[in-house]
């Protein structure tokens, strides 16, 4: 399906495709290459991202990507979304192709390697959330330090180690297979176990997310 991104540097189109989970295996090289030319030209337009979830797994704790792993991983918070978008063109240049973007997340591909950028919003003085369902803690995202990756420097949010305890377990220094940071989210676990024992309650707890995120009239 052809679609559309609407960005101020003009309207991009791209042929959407989703990647099927479970296919491959992340090829190091190819994938290192990757993301050294994607923060060149981020860095380059003063966009800031991180690296998250088993790209800032694997950084930690292997020094690499994990061999396991599918794609890179990298967030930006969704006060900066628009600026990625406009750059997109500079990234397309360099021989990547969008292939899913809906607001929540974008995903491009160069030689059969993916990036998924996560865009997390504020939703609380204290949280920030991704769409997609998960939930992480401002002063992780907002607050960045500089570490060494690959033979540059990357952003990773403070205190890494607690994050990924938030986001893998106590165990996150164990390897496992398959194993997605939203089975630890505890914001997804007591999410899912609402729906699933009192779906009522869940139904009436949706109504009322809804009713409170009413912009307000002009």
């Amino acid at each position: 399906m052809i679609k559309e991104i609407i960005t101020n540097k003009g309207i991009i189109t791209y042929k959407e495709t989703i990647p099927v989970s479970g296919t491959k295996y992340i090829n190091l090289e190819l994938a290192k290459q990757n993301l050294l030319d994607l923060k060149g030209v981020l860095d380059g337009n003063n966009i800031k991202f991180g690296l998250i979830y088993g790209t800032l797994l694997g950084a930690i704790r292997e020094n690499n990507f994990i061999e396991h792993d599918e794609d890179i991983d990298l967030y930006i918070l969704e006060e900066h979304k628009e600026a990625l978008l406009d750059v997109l063109p500079e990234v397309i240049e360099l021989g990547f192709s969008v292939i899913r973007y809906d607001g929540k997340l974008l995903s491009i591909k160069r030689h059969e390697e993916y990036i998924d950028f996560y865009f997390f919003k504020k939703t609380s003085s204290n949280y920030r959330k991704c769409d997609l369902g998960l939930k992480a803690k401002c002063r992780y995202l907002e607050n960045t330090e500089d570490y060494e990756f690959l033979g540059s420097t990357f952003q990773i949010p403070v205190e890494p180690e607690k994050f990924l305890v938030d986001l893998y377990g106590k165990n996150w220094r164990t390897p496992v297979k398959d194993v997605a940071a939203i089975e630890f989210n505890k914001y997804i676990i007591f999410r899912e176990t609402i729906r699933k024992n009192l779906p009522f309650l869940f139904l009436i707890l949706n109504k009322l997310k809804g009713f409170f995120r009413r912009p307000e009239p002009n």
